[in-house]
C-alpha cells in the first residue's frame, strides 16, 4: 500500500519526509560555563520575545481592525515564549545551575514589579482586575505570574527534546543579546528604584528630564553590549543582528503608534518626552553596532611603547 501511495503521490511523500526531518532536527548550541550559559539563555529569551512581541502586537491590531473578539489574551504569549527560550538555553547549555541562575533573574524581575503594583493598587482603591487576576492580593499576584511558570516548564521540556549541545564553545550571538538584555534590565531597575524613592509626582513633573535620563541609560546599555560583542567572534555581525531584532517590535508597533499619537493634540511639556521615546531605540541600536565596530578595531591596533 505504501508503494502504491508513493507512485500515486510522489510529491506528498517527499513533503512528508522533509517535514519529518525538520521537526525531528534539534537546535545545536555550544556548551558553556554556568554564568555564560545563563547570559546566553537570557539573550535567547530577549530575541524570541522581541519577535513574538511584534507578531502578537500586529495580530492584536488586525483583530481590533476587524472588530472581532479576541479569543484569549495574546500578550502573555510574549512572556511565555521569552521565558521558555531563556530556560531552555540556560538548562541545555549550562545545566541545572545555569537554570537556577536564570530563575533568580526572573525572580528579581518579579520582585522589582512589587512596588509598582503596590502603588497602582493604592491609586485604584485596592483592585487591579482584568486582564489579569486581581494583583492586589497575594494569591492574585501569584496567579498573575502564570505565564512565567508556564514558560519555565515549557523551557525545561524544550531543553530535553529540542536542544543539543556539542562540547565547549561560545554562543556569540546569544551572549551579545544577553549582555544587552542584562544591561537594559539594570537600567530599568535603577530607574524604577529612583522613581519609587522620589515619588510618582516628581517623576511626572520633570517628564522631559526623565525621558532624557532613561534614554541616556538605554544608550549606555547598548554601548556596553557593543563592547562585549567586540570581545567575541563575529562581534560586529552579531551586534548588527541583535540590533535588527531589537528594532523589530519598534518598527512594527511603536512607529505606527507614534504616528497616531503625534497626529493628535499633545501638551507642549510632553512633546520632548514622546519624541525621545520614539527615537531612542534606533539611536541605541546604532550605538550598539558602532561601539562593537570601534572596540573591535581598537583590539587590533598595535600599541608601540613610548
Amino acid at each position: 500500500m505504501r508503494e502504491g501511495l508513493a507512485r500515486e503521490f510522489p510529491g506528498a511523500l517527499r513533503a512528508a519526509a522533509w517535514a519529518r526531518a525538520r521537526v525531528g532536527r534539534r537546535l545545536v548550541l555550544w556548551g558553556e560555563p554556568v554564568v555564560w550559559a545563563t547570559i546566553s539563555g537570557i539573550g535567547a529569551g530577549f530575541l524570541v520575545a522581541s519577535v513574538v512581541q511584534a507578531v502578537v502586537g500586529l495580530t492584536n491590531e488586525a483583530i481590533q481592525a476587524l472588530r472581532a473578539p479576541t479569543p484569549f489574551p495574546l500578550f502573555p504569549l510574549v512572556t511565555i515564549s521569552g521565558t521558555a527560550a531563556a530556560a531552555a538555553v540556560a538548562l541545555g547549555t549550562g545545566g541545572l545551575v545555569a537554570l537556577a541562575l536564570d530563575l533568580v533573574y526572573v525572580a528579581i524581575g518579579i520582585a522589582l514589579r512589587v512596588p509598582g503594583v503596590i502603588t497602582a493598587c493604592g491609586r485604584s482603591g485596592g483592585a487591579l482586575p482584568l486582564p489579569d487576576p486581581d494583583q492586589c492580593t497575594a494569591v492574585g499576584f501569584l496567579a498573575s505570574l502564570w505565564p512565567q511558570f508556564l514558560g519555565i516548564g515549557l523551557g525545561i521540556v524544550l531543553a530535553r527534546t529540542s536542544l543539543m549541545t556539542r562540547g565547549g564553545g561560545t554562543n556569540s550571538l546569544l551572549r551579545v543579546s544577553g549582555g544587552l538584555a542584562l544591561a537594559l534590565f539594570v537600567v530599568n531597575a535603577a530607574w524604577g528604584i529612583a522613581v519609587a524613592q522620589s515619588g510618582y509626582a516628581a517623576e511626572t513633573a520633570g517628564g522631559s528630564t526623565s525621558a532624557l535620563t532613561i534614554a541616556a541609560g538605554i544608550v549606555a546599555a547598548a554601548v556596553a553590549a557593543g563592547v562585549l560583542a567586540a570581545q567575541l567572534p563575529g562581534g560586529v555581525r552579531n551586534a548588527a543582528i541583535v540590533a535588527a531584532v531589537w528594532l523589530v517590535p519598534w518598527f512594527a508597533l511603536q512607529v505606527p503608534f507614534a504616528s497616531r499619537s503625534l497626529a493628535e493634540s499633545i501638551a507642549a511639556e510632553n512633546v520632548i518626552a514622546i519624541v525621545t521615546f520614539i527615537v531612542i531605540e534606533p539611536i541605541a541600536a546604532a550605538f550598539l553596532v558602532l561601539s562593537a565596530a570601534v572596540a573591535s578595531r581598537a583590539r587590533f591596533i598595535p600599541r608601540y611603547p613610548g
